[in-house]
């Protein structure tokens, strides 16, 4: 006995500090927890609303690509049935005229070979014409193809920033939380690598 208590006394008040050391320390490692998961929270609703925001720009500029490569193939298609119509008249008209130059010139073989080399060069210019176009169109794709993988880098490097923070704060506790937040950030991250590779 030491004093008006007993050793027992003394034993049951050392367990009941304890405990209550115990039940405020790990008060604190929750207070601690907490305002972790609130600011990682926020990053990551900063990070989808970042993300939502490239999917809706790609998504917009896909659609105007695809309207303005329909309208263009459209207008391609009509080209194509005129000039081919056109080709035709053309044909027809130049059977008449060679039949007429046959009976009419005695140099009628020298005159159409002279044609068919011009028509060559015609044909020629309009196959570089198509080369440009469609040299055009590719140089188009690659653009856009550039500031998409340069959107999707960004993007990446954001999300590394997020999950070296994440990295950070798991260090100092270990909770599930963190590593589902970390396995999704990887795969964001390993589909953005195939984006912009």
């Amino acid at each position: 006995m030491i004093g008006e208590f007993s050793i027992m006394d003394w034993i049951t008040l050392g367990g009941i500090l304890t405990a209550v050391a115990g039940v405020l320390g790990g008060a604190a490692a929750l207070w601690n927890i907490i305002r972790d998961n609130e600011a990682l929270s926020k990053d990551h609703e900063s990070l989808s609303n970042k993300i939502s925001k490239i999917h809706d720009s790609l998504s917009k500029r896909l659609s105007k690509s695809h309207d303005s490569l329909s309208k263009e193939l459209s207008k391609e298609h009509q080209s194509i049935k005129e000039d081919t119509k056109y080709i035709s008249d053309e044909m027809k008209y130049e059977k008449m005229a060679r039949e007429s130059l046959y009976k009419n010139s005695s140099r009628a073989k020298e005159i159409l070979e002279t044609m068919d080399m011009m028509k060559e060069v015609i044909l020629q210019n309009a196959q570089l014409n198509a080369e440009v176009s469609e040299l055009k169109v590719k140089n188009q794709e690659l653009s856009q193809a550039r500031k998409e993988a340069t959107d999707s880098k960004e993007l990446l490097s954001a999300i590394n920033r997020f999950e070296r923070k994440l990295a950070s704060v798991e260090a100092d506790r270990e909770y599930e939380e963190g590593e589902e937040i970390r396995f999704t950030l990887r795969k964001i991250a390993e589909e953005l690598s195939v984006l912009t590779s």
